[in-house]
């Protein structure tokens, strides 16, 4: 009975082998391995090989600086998605020589890769580069999130080999970014697509059909585009004061950076730690124009104080997981507005009563009115302006304006 057990078991272990193998076989070769892909950069950049060597491939990608000789340490494993990289942006600079905008690499190295931090120290600069120049596009982290994940620690698989080294050898073929370091899509694009200069991967066409104020505007007589009003995609040409070079507002960035802490301001509030530091009162109000003079800025202060003595009182806790300020949406209505997308909740054993208070500078919405505990999702234009006549644009600032959700 112990002999046919043993078999039994035998047969058993040969058939799992057997049925199972064939299977992780498959799912092992579709990724590629480090000599296959440097022989495949090799052929693709057609460097010069020498035949005669053991290792003519390796040998060749030496001597082009592509590959340093203590990079790894056996050719026969499998490539990851962070060395690959390493090796496509040392081809490109060897193939193309051509210098990466400094701004757009800062931009996708600091703020654009959102798994950055797992990547080693000194292959990031070629991480970022290669995603800079749109030679590997990384994945989406969701709707409205303004970064990708590059998954660095992953095997390159055999379809990333092909397509990243058809971009490589062909730079028309590459992903297209903003010059902020967003990918750009060009296909299923919304109606509207003509009133911006891009449409972002991250946003979905809703985001970009809502109406614009100028369109919710009546006016008794027929408005004039650079006149009384300019769409994002001519609100360059309409900037007449404001400073602007080489096509751009130069403080664009100051403005979607103080559009974004006012959001994060008004929508993270603790009840226990609202007055901590003034850092909270310090934060909001350094996102409205201030005059510098405490006579003319108090009454800004004192609706801030007020307010944060309303949330202690009422024990208001708001809180926001998503805040997405699209600094290409800025147009033109008398005032300037950048379009944002908010997730957010609020909580108060007060509710009821207070909910038409409970965010600063309030909430207004027909069709989407707060509910306690709930993820609100909106998406809503936030004025820009100054109340210095002859500013350049340094010192515009959020308005001290409600935050109104639109229907459409």
């Amino acid at each position: 009975m112990k002999n046919k057990g043993m078999k039994l078991l035998l047969i058993l272990i040969i058939l799992t082998t057997t049925l199972l193998s064939p299977f992780k076989v498959k799912a092992e070769t579709n990724y590629v391995k480090i000599e296959t892909f440097i022989r495949q950069l090799v052929q693709a950049m057609k460097l010069d090989v020498d035949s005669t060597v053991k290792e003519p491939y390796i040998d060749a990608a030496l001597k082009a600086g592509i590959l340093k000789s203590d990079q790894f340490t056996d050719y026969e494993g499998y490539i990851t998605t962070t060395d690959a990289a390493v090796l496509l942006n040392r081809a490109d600079e060897y193939l193309n020589k051509s210098s990466l905008d400094e701004k757009l690499y800062k931009a996708v190295l600091e703020d654009r890769i959102s798994d950055i931090k797992q990547i080693p120290k000194e292959k990031r600069g070629d991480v970022a580069k290669v995603v800079a120049k749109g030679i590997i596009k990384g994945y989406s982290n969701g709707k409205y999130i303004q970064n990708r994940s590059f998954k660095g620690n992953e095997y390159f698989t055999k379809t990333d080999a092909k397509v990243t080294l058809i971009r490589l050898m062909k730079p028309s073929k590459r992903a297209k970014l903003s010059p902020d370091g967003q990918l750009i899509r060009t296909t299923n694009l919304p109606k509207n697509a003509d009133k911006y200069e891009y449409i972002l991967e991250c946003f979905p066409n809703s985001f970009y059909e809502k109406k614009f104020m100028y369109q919710r505007t009546k006016y008794y007589y027929e408005p004039k585009e650079l006149e009384d009003y300019a769409s994002p995609v001519k609100v360059i040409e309409a900037m007449r004061s404001l400073i602007v070079e080489d096509g751009k507002m130069i403080y664009l960035n100051d403005w979607t950076d103080k559009v974004r802490l006012n959001l994060s301001t008004r929508l993270n509030v603790d009840y226990k730690t609202i007055e901590k530091n003034n850092t909270w009162l310090n934060n909001l109000s350094s996102t409205y124009y201030l005059f510098e003079r405490a006579d003319l800025d108090k009454p800004l202060f004192d609706d801030i104080k007020e307010y944060i003595a309303f949330v202690k009182k009422n024990k208001v806790k708001i809180e926001s997981e998503i805040i997405s300020v699209e600094p290409s949406t800025l147009y033109d209505s008398i005032n300037y507005y950048m379009r944002a997308y908010v997730k957010f909740k609020v909580t108060s054993p007060n509710f009821d009563k207070i909910k038409e208070d409970i965010i600063f500078y309030n909430y207004v919405s027909d069709t989407k009115p707060l509910v306690e505990g709930k993820w609100m999702e909106c998406v809503f234009d936030v004025g820009l302006g100054t109340r210095n006549g002859s500013s350049k644009g340094r010192d515009y600032a959020v308005n001290p304006a409600n935050i109104i959700v639109y229907p459409d």
